[in-house]
């Protein structure tokens, strides 16, 4: 067999915008200045189609079109029901968010918190809307989702039973800004059902685009204090949550068991010999408060000075109440923390500021979905990231009430050994599921996802350029870990030693799909890549003596014309094609629609002559034998995880999203391939590689593509 070979690389550059433009993209093309502009020019008022007033708006099951809670629902406007609305009062306060009858108190929490720092309420809430000048009926609000940030309008039709609004209100009744916006959160997601339940760092997340933590508490926890009250001096957002077996229930101290409350201040003081620290927290329904000690009518506060009374306490059931921090660590189970993106936080104070990487990602079934086990044969498939910490953090000093936080804000975050000698790395990881609240709908639910952090040793670090070398990984190093639960965001705030190191995300279960979003922020500079090939191909120019049989074969069914069809090139194939090997018991069927495939990648003017049979013939053998030998329980398929193997060993060199995409494509539904279905993948990709070559004229080289030129090209 004659062969010569050109190497072809595709590289993939950015469009012409950047990806990482922080401008707001319009959420479904929609524009809202552009509708404002023609409502007001046609006299009307916006009707939003894309997230219509009705019953599928409010849900699919408990809030669905023919559930007891749907009936009697209207969709009116503010103007319609109430005589002076407003979209924002100029005393904006936490009070104005009031829970209704949706059970989504994690994103009201979330939004009353929001309140306290109008900088980044104004982000997500713009101003310059309201009911009079310029009103057409169209409001819009700015949320960060999964990497970027969307613009997303919505009309002003509210649901509303009996003139009164159904879901979340202001305290002040002619204010409307948090009930359109948790309508902007319900278009986003696809119905407002899809918000009952949830956890408030999520809310933080969408609002802020910062990295969202979780603390879990214990009854003792020296350095919690001092963590929450530098994280609301940073405008972190902070809330907290008392878990429950049995849904929401209040307790008999005036608490909510189930249900998610704001942190929105701190007090420190010394009484005589005893410090107090108080936390103030806020219910989202407005009302049904602490009566314990510190609380509104508890006669301790007669001990504090009488400015520190008329500082801190508001004799008034609005939701909001002081609890001390033993109470308080007794009676919540989690505290959950939002800590900004540099976007939102602005320019980077001198000699600091925060280092990101973003990466999205997929598991896939059959492919990359490889489960959380690392001693699992399917382990190593997951999608790999190296990260690279070479510079240790900065000496600080001890603050007074630091425990096992260490101040740094994250549940069990390791500090620095005793008396600092070892250099360490403070290291945010934060994965993200993408869309999966919006698949509520559907039946699926969070799937329990977390990461596991190694260590890559000095001597291997050359070898970790292509997922090639993920057979190495059984051997490294567990340096950390998140923990794996059912919930959008996991983190973990790693402390590490400068050095190489590998995150590897994963599924609770192999076999998961999802979409995810891997985010790394760092105080230090650091390297993030994800591990991946290179996208390129060795286009081999084969040739083969055919045998004088399938010579004559040819001829026959080529005819006068001296040229097969699709048709007669299967014929032909079903006579010719033996087992390449002697452990392959099946011969390869080839159908019509591959002998389609191969004829447009070997033929000449819509026919296949003699000359580039000669072609495909050598082709086809030595693909058939890179399937055999891939093939090794001689079953006449390959697993879809042998596929990136057995193309590698073709000559096809491709990164994870087109080798995904790929054995979507190929695998059928036991996730196996088999030979007709590797010979029409390595078909496509030669014919592929062959049109991106044309652009060198023939030569190998690199040949540079936008991604939608990629896409476009690759057709798949």
């Amino acid at each position: 067999m004659a062969c010569c070979s050109r190497r072809v690389t595709i590289q993939l550059v950015d469009e012409e915008a950047g990806a990482g433009d922080p401008a707001p993209q319009p959420f479904r093309g929609q524009s809202f200045e552009a509708i404002r502009a023609a409502c007001l020019d046609k006299g009307i008022l916006f009707r939003d189609p894309y997230f219509p007033a009705g019953p599928d708006a409010l849900g699919y099951d408990k809030l669905g079109p023919d559930s007891e809670k749907a009936k009697g629902v209207e969709w009116m406007r503010p103007h319609e029901f109430c005589a002076e609305p407003q979209f924002i009062c100029e005393d904006v306060s936490r009070t104005d968010v009031c829970q209704g009858s949706l059970g989504n108190c994690w994103f009201l929490a979330a939004a009353a918190s929001l309140t306290l720092y109008p900088r980044l309420l104004y982000r997500v809430v713009p101003p310059g809307q309201g009911f009079r000048d310029g009103y057409a009926g169209v409001f819009h609000f700015q949320l960060w989702q999964f990497g970027r940030w969307v613009d997303v309008v919505v009309d002003d039709r509210l649901p509303v039973r009996e003139r009164k609004l159904m879901f979340v209100r202001s305290e002040q009744r002619s204010e409307f800004w948090a009930p359109l916006l948790e309508k902007a959160y319900a278009k986003l997601h696809g119905s407002y059902e899809v918000m009952r339940g949830g956890h408030m760092n999520e809310a933080f997340v969408d609002f802020t685009g910062g990295v969202g933590e979780v603390l879990y508490l214990r009854r003792h926890a020296p350095g919690l204090f001092s963590v929450l009250r530098h994280a609301l001096a940073k405008e972190s957002l902070v809330g907290a949550t008392a878990l429950s077996d049995r849904g929401e229930y209040r307790t008999d101290d005036g608490l909510v068991k189930g249900h998610a409350y704001s942190i929105t201040g701190t007090h420190k003081a010394s009484l005589g010999f005893t410090k107090l620290r108080l936390l103030r927290l806020r219910n989202p329904w407005g009302c049904v408060e602490w009566s314990g000690a510190w609380s509104d009518s508890c006669p301790r506060w007669d001990m504090l000075p009488k400015e520190w009374r008329e500082a801190l306490l508001v004799k008034k059931d609005d939701g909001e109440f002081w609890m001390e921090l033993q109470d308080f660590l007794r009676r919540f189970d989690t505290v959950q923390i939002c800590s900004l993106s540099p976007e939102v936080l602005g320019p980077a104070p001198a000699g600091g500021g925060w280092h990101t990487h973003v990466f999205q990602g997929r598991w896939v079934r059959g492919f990359s979905a490889g489960g959380s086990q690392p001693g699992a044969e399917t382990f190593w498939t997951n999608p790999q990231f190296r990260l690279t910490l070479l510079e240790p953090d900065e000496e600080q000093e001890e603050d007074d009430d630091q425990g096992p936080w260490g101040g740094w804000g994250a549940a069990g975050a390791r500090g620095p050994t005793p008396g600092g000698r070892v250099p360490k790395c403070t290291v945010l990881l934060s994965l993200i599921q993408r869309n999966r609240r919006r698949l509520r709908a559907q039946g699926l639910k969070y799937l329990t996802v977390g990461f596991h952090v190694f260590q890559i040793p000095e001597e291997l670090l050359g070898l970790w350029d292509s997922p090639r070398s993920r057979a190495l990984l059984p051997g490294l190093l567990r340096a950390d870990r998140s923990a794996f639960c059912a919930r959008r965001d996991v983190s973990r705030r790693c402390r590490l030693r400068p050095g190489h190191y590998l995150v590897v995300p994963s599924a609770g279960r192999a076999g998961d799909e999802a979409d995810f979003t891997l985010r790394v922020f760092s105080e230090r500079r650091h390297a993030a890549v994800e591990i991946d090939d290179v996208i390129s191909a060795d286009l081999r120019e084969l040739t083969v003596p055919l045998e004088l049989g399938l010579e004559q074969l040819f001829q026959e069914l080529a005819g006068e014309e001296e040229e097969l069809d699709a048709r007669q090139l299967q014929t032909l194939l079903s006579i010719a094609l033996e087992p390449a090997s002697a452990h392959a018991q099946t011969p390869g069927e080839i159908g019509l629609r591959t002998c389609e495939e191969l004829l447009q990648c070997f033929g000449h003017g819509g026919g296949l002559d003699l000359r580039h049979f000669q072609q495909l013939w050598a082709h086809l053998l030595e693909w058939q034998a890179t399937f055999d030998k891939f093939d090794q329980d001689a079953s006449g398929t390959m697993n879809s995880y042998e596929l990136r193997l057995a193309l590698n060993a073709a000559g096809f060199h491709l990164n994870n999203e087109l080798t995904q995409v790929l054995t979507s494509r190929y695998r059928d539904s036991r996730l196996r391939v088999d030979l007709e279905r590797f010979v029409s993948c390595a078909a496509r990709l030669t014919r592929i590689f062959r049109h991106c070559s044309q652009r060198l004229g023939g030569r190998e080289g690199v040949v540079c593509l936008t991604h939608s030129q990629w896409m476009e090209v690759a057709a798949f």
